[in-house]
């Protein structure tokens, strides 16, 4: 039996502002949260991108993912990726739902990890929220 191959992971955390001893203080906190999250895993954290002030790095992230150079995204929540659930949906959608989804996304606080049947139950409920926020879900 061969044993199990390691998943590589890029982590990702967003900072909105730089804010001094307080922003040093966020960045060490949700970066701490990734990396502790693989402590007793089968993932290797092969990547961290930290972006303050904007998310430029976001599209780093999913880069690493496109490119198969990490097949896990792991943010310590959903709130990092995007700031409301229309700007999430597309996300979800293109990078982590079958079958055009290219990898997984484990958010650490929000207890989601696509590689489990309940992950995948929780972004399709995020994706329908978002379909009845933008006033595409048919009402009868």
């Amino acid at each position: 039996m061969a044993p199990e191959r390691q998943a590589k992971a890029v982590g990702y955390v967003l900072l909105e502002t730089a804010g001094g001893a307080q922003g040093a203080e966020h960045i060490q906190r949700h970066n701490g949260t990734v990396i502790a999250h693989f402590r007793d895993s089968r993932i290797l954290l092969t990547h961290m991108i930290i972006d303050i002030g904007g998310r430029q790095g976001r599209g780093r992230a999913f880069d690493l993912l496109v490119m198969e150079r990490a097949s896990v995204l792991v943010v310590p929540s959903l709130a990092q990726l995007a700031r409301s659930c229309a700007e999430l949906a597309p996300l979800l959608a293109h990078y982590f739902s079958p079958p055009a989804g290219v990898a997984d996304l484990i958010a650490v606080a929000d207890g989601i990890d696509t590689r489990t049947a309940q992950g995948r139950i929780a972004i399709d409920v995020l994706r329908t929220v978002a379909r009845f926020e933008s006033g595409s879900v048919y009402h009868a």
